[in-house]
Formats: C-alpha cells, structure tokens, sequence
C-alpha cells in the first residue's frame, strides 16, 4: 500500500475531516487522542505529533486549554499544507526536517494500523527511532489482536508482543493500557503504550 497517496485520496474524498486520517467519526478520533495526552502533565511540554495529518490533535490540545510548544510531522505534504493554514502558530513539516531535534514528549496515533509490507519492522523502527528524539517519554496506539472482527486492510498486533519488545529493545519503564472503549458499548479494540526514560 502507498500511504501517502492513500491519505491523500482520503483527503480528497472527506476533506479536514477526522475520517480524512481514518477516523471513524470525530468522538473516537478525540477519544483516542484524550488516552495518549494522559501519558504525563503536559502543560509547558515540546510536543511532537508524528503523523500529523491536517493537524487534529494541534487542535484537540487548543481545546483542552493546554499551553505546549508543538511540532507535527507527515508524509503527506497536502495534510500539511491545510495543517498550517489551521495553526500558524505551529510547526508542520517531514520528519526527516527535525530528527535531529529533542522534545519531551512523542505522541503517535493511528500510524500503524495500516497493513503494510512489513507492519512489525515498520513500529518498531519507529517507536525505537522516536524514543531516541525524547527527553521524557513516548505514547502510541495499535489495533489489538483481540478483537471479533478483523478488516483485512488493517494490522492487529497482541499487546503483550509490543510489551515484550518495547521492555526488552526500548525501556523497562512501559505501560500498556488496554482498558478504555473508543466506542460506546463495544470492547476495547485497540491498546495504548507509554514508554518512559525513567
């Protein structure tokens, strides 16, 4: 799967939607992002957002009154361009811009649910790459393995795999929650992961 053509034709399709960065609707989009903002107190924090899209959680921050230095990054210039037109008062660009810059905190959510070439290869290269560019800590979500239904298009992972890896290759200062419902009534079909320096 190209990615980036396929949020660019998501893009197209929906507009600066949440279901433009494959979101089902704007309350799972949020719910989402309200489980990966309690990895810590992140008033006056560096905030990176890897995989930006069109700058939803530069948003969601705003709306929650929290006072952050942010930077967003994609790989879809298009998602970036209206990013910016949203939120001059941020920075929007590749990642390859700002590997060289710290912050104190990473948050990821939705990149790896797509099903790729070589989707294990693919989160752990990034969650290892990403921790190495933190002060503080690092939080993503995945699609759990455990679920009654899954979409051939989307990659499940079993929590206690990212555990075992994130504990053995990342930090022994790991969390992973798996106890929140993104939608009302159905049990949890995803997981987030905090890991920290200390």
């Amino acid at each position: 799967m190209d990615l980036a053509q396929h949020y660019r034709d998501l893009l197209l399709k929906y507009g600066d939607s949440p279901e433009a960065s494959q979101y089902s609707d704007r309350k799972t989009q949020e719910k989402r992002f309200e489980i990966l903002l309690q990895i810590a107190n992140l008033e006056g924090k560096r905030i990176l957002d890897f995989g930006c899209g069109t700058g939803h959680l530069a948003t969601y921050i705003k709306q929650q009154g929290l006072n952050v230095t942010y930077t967003g990054v994609d790989i879809v210039e298009e998602l970036l361009e209206v990013a910016r037109e949203k939120h001059p008062e941020h920075h929007f660009c590749e990642f390859s811009d700002i590997t060289d810059q710290m912050f104190d905190y990473i948050l990821i959510s939705g990149v790896f649910n797509n099903k790729i070439e070589d989707n294990s290869g693919f989160y752990q290269k990034t969650v290892e790459q990403c921790f190495c560019m933190v002060s503080e800590g690092l939080a993503f979500n995945m699609m759990s393995y455990y679920v009654d239904f899954y979409d051939p298009c989307l990659f499940y992972e079993k929590p206690e795999t990212v555990f075992e890896f994130v504990k053995k290759s990342i930090s022994p200062y790991v969390v992973i929650r798996n106890d929140y419902q993104v939608k009302d009534g159905v049990i949890p079909f995803e997981f987030a992961v905090y890991v920290y320096k200390k």
